[in-house]
């Protein structure tokens, strides 16, 4: 069996091939093309285009036969983005403007739907059998229920409908909102090497756990690095039940916990960078932040231990990239 090949070699020879076609998909001179294309040009890694293309091809795959899904897919991913820009208040996406600040909130709506269709056409004409199309319909359900319970964690206890602002409920929420998609990738791979079911489900459940790390990632980003957005700290200000917060929530001391808490509920526009900075020193107080890093090495000593690790050589690792350096040694 030959070495898996790597991301950079799957970068290199199709990663300039992916990003024409995405822009080809969205050619028009409408205001829905021109703001999607706009919002793709704010840049991207495109991992959930090139997801399918990688292990698909490590699995023995053609790749022409996963660059639809991964295009189909990276679409998805887009719609989702264009419209939690929206829901949480973002100004800039990758330092430019988002595009509900350039279009508005009624065009912002209108371009995530375009591009969630354009993708649904994307898989529905992939040759992609019918029992991945109706996952990938499930996965989209799973993500705007991903995307809902976040919402709902941050609401008073009496309107949660029992959903706890626990680490469980985290999890349940990052399990949908970001790594169902990732799941969806990987099952694109299996798929497009003609694996057989079971193979599929495994790759998914793969998919599934690095998304849940991306997730935590992303979390941790944003108190101890940079998302682009002008700032750090903003999920703070948007109110947001990040890992961290919810693990404090669970384990600080009742004066430290109710006075975060306090500064989560408070609307994001009167929320004062001072409020910010305090409930981020309360994080780093309790140990929220040291833990969110401890979950994520002991997810990426787990992941290791996967054949699909081997498959997908780097990945965890191009994950992680951006809070490596608040990661345990």
């Amino acid at each position: 069996m030959n070495a898996p090949v790597s991301l950079a070699a799957i970068v290199e020879r199709h990663a300039a091939d992916v990003e024409a076609r995405l822009v080809a998909a969205l050619a028009s001179d409408s205001v829905l093309d021109v703001a999607s294309r706009y919002h793709l040009a704010t840049g991207g890694k495109r991992l959930r285009a090139l997801l399918p293309i990688w292990l698909g091809t490590n699995l023995g795959g053609d790749p022409e036969a996963a660059i639809p899904l991964g295009l189909g897919i990276e679409l998805l991913h887009n719609a989702t983005l264009v419209h939690d820009d929206l829901q949480d208040g973002d100004r800039t996406r990758r330092g430019e403007p988002t595009v509900w600040t350039v279009w508005g909130d009624a065009q912002a709506i209108n371009v995530g739907n375009h591009l969630f269709f354009v993708g649904v056409d994307h898989l529905a004409r992939s040759g992609a059998d019918a029992a991945f199309l109706s996952r990938a319909a499930r996965v989209m359900i799973d993500v705007v229920g991903g995307q809902a319970l976040e919402f709902q964690l941050q609401l008073p206890a009496d309107h949660r409908d029992h959903v706890g602002a626990t680490v469980a409920g985290w999890e349940r929420m990052a399990r949908g909102k970001t790594a169902a998609l990732f799941a969806l990738c990987a099952e694109a791979g299996a798929l497009s090497a003609g694996a057989d079911p079971g193979e599929r489900a495994r790759a998914a459940a793969f998919g599934s756990d690095v998304g849940l790390l991306f997730q935590l990632q992303d979390d941790l980003l944003d108190l101890v690095g940079d998302k682009g957005r002008g700032e750090t700290a903003t999920d703070i200000a948007e109110g947001k039940i990040s890992y961290p917060v919810a693990w404090a929530k669970e384990n600080a001391g009742e004066a430290a916990r109710m006075r975060l808490m306090a500064i989560i509920r408070t609307p994001r526009e009167v929320t004062s960078r001072a409020m910010v900075e305090e409930a981020l020193g309360i994080l780093r107080d309790v140990g929220a932040i040291d833990a969110a890093a401890r979950r994520i090495g002991d997810m990426w000593r787990e992941l290791r231990e996967s054949r699909y690790d081997a498959l997908l050589p780097g990945l965890v690792e191009r994950v992680l990239e951006p809070v490596r350096h608040a990661l345990p040694a």
